[in-house]
């Protein structure tokens, strides 16, 4: 099975599937228009999914705004449904089948019948709700499910969820009339099929974005202070090794830079307001990890083997800073997790974890030229990776699609 761009060629091939799957006299379907699958597979909004190449299932998508991306038609051959046809389609779409037309995080939303129980089980099944029931919407009797994807992860009120019968549509219909629910699952019961229906907990966003860039800006301030300390230290020591001072330098610095960046930050919520406070605060977390924490963390144990008198002391401390970086790196309290990783990042993160064993035995074991070769890998190795958060990924955020972007919070 493959997922391709729809090419000209296959174009009387997507209208005869659109009439099998989108029957006219079927009041839950609506076939596509005179030429709109042709104009869609011109400007490349049709993907398509191939098996033993055979097309078997489509998806067409429209972007009537640069905020908005709209799925058209979902559609799979009859004789090929319940295979992960449909899945396939939908996880391609919010993963990477729209990149090319991506502005910002564009609004990701759809319309079905309330009939249509298999498209709604799709849908809710890969982060979908039903916002808003629309009447008439594609004609007297037409109505339509509004379904929109969560884009960010929100939090359900456990106390005031309900499971209501699909043929409860006097029911349904008040609850998602109100505004404050939405269906979030679509469940099979023995007396039925039947929806699930949540309310939503109302977040303060600004509030949220303002405690963070406190916390933020206390962290950093911290770190700087610690670094601060041990640069002051570093200077009043003429044995302290010049390529740790270096280091702890460039610590000073990238902190420094993180905490007048999170300093804007603090602008753009309260003056500026350029819809930045994300990217502010991506640059603001990785120089602070990546420039400030690891360069000291890393320099601690290197200073502890400059003074020690014990080899078997400064080797083993730097062994244990060793393992507890390695293991913060994989943890899901580091910066690093919240990108998408690669060999490289994993290869970098590895550097990174060796550091100080290999630092604190530079110093004790070999000649004082190698630790400035040691301040250059460790150097390269943080600016490699904070290079690659800040160019080469996107936000702070899974770049997978999960199967809920909601939860009740503990």
């Amino acid at each position: 099975m493959s997922i391709d761009d729809a090419t000209e060629a296959e174009i009387p091939v997507l209208v005869a599937l659109d009439g099998v799957c989108f029957p006219a006299e079927e009041e839950t379907q609506k076939p596509a228009a005179p030429g709109e699958i042709e104009e869609a597979v011109h400007q490349g909004r049709v993907r398509v999914v191939r098996l033993d190449g055979q097309i078997v299932g489509f998806l067409r998508r429209e972007t009537p705004s640069e905020h908005h991306l709209y799925i058209g038609a979902l559609g799979v051959r009859p004789d090929c449904r319940r295979q992960k046809i449909g899945t396939a389609l939908l996880e391609d779409l919010l993963n990477a089948g729209w990149a090319p037309e991506r502005r910002d995080l564009p609004s990701v939303s759809t319309v079905t019948s309330p009939q249509n129980l298999a498209m709604l089980g799709l849908l809710l099944s890969r982060g979908f709700v039903v916002r808003t029931l629309m009447p008439d919407y594609f004609g007297l009797g037409q109505d339509r499910f509004y379904c929109q994807y969560k884009s960010r992860v929100e939090y359900v009120d456990p106390d005031d969820r309900f499971i209501v019968p699909v043929k409860g549509a006097l029911q349904w219909s008040a609850l998602l009339a109100s505004e404050s629910y939405q269906i979030t699952a679509l469940l099979s019961l023995p007396s039925g099929p039947a929806f699930e229906i949540s309310r939503f907990e109302k977040d303060d966003l600004g509030a949220l974005q303002s405690d963070e860039t406190n916390a933020s800006v206390a962290f950093a301030s911290g770190t700087l202070a610690s670094i601060t300390f041990l640069l002051g230290l570093s200077f009043a020591y003429a044995s302290f090794p010049d390529a740790v001072r270096v280091l702890l330098m460039g610590a000073a610095l990238a902190t420094t830079s993180s905490l007048i960046i999170y300093a804007n930050t603090s602008g753009e919520l309260a003056r500026l307001r350029t819809n930045s406070f994300g990217r502010y605060a991506k640059w603001g977390n990785v120089l602070s990890e990546f420039g400030g924490v690891f360069p000291f963390l890393v320099s601690l144990p290197v200073t502890f083997a400059e003074v020690t008198s014990s080899l078997t002391a400064a080797l083993l401390a730097a062994l244990l800073f060793s393992v507890a970086l390695a293991l913060y790196d994989r943890s899901a309290f580091s910066i690093s997790v919240r990108f998408h990783r690669s060999t490289w990042t994993r290869l970098l993160s590895l550097v990174t974890a060796a550091a100080p064993l290999a630092g604190a035995a530079a110093i004790r074991l070999a000649p004082s030229w190698l630790t400035w070769v040691w301040t250059g890998a460790v150097a390269l190795s943080l600016i490699s990776r904070s290079y690659i958060c800040l160019a080469k990924r996107g936000d702070e955020a899974t770049s997978s699609v999960v199967d809920r972007l909601w939860q009740i919070r503990r």
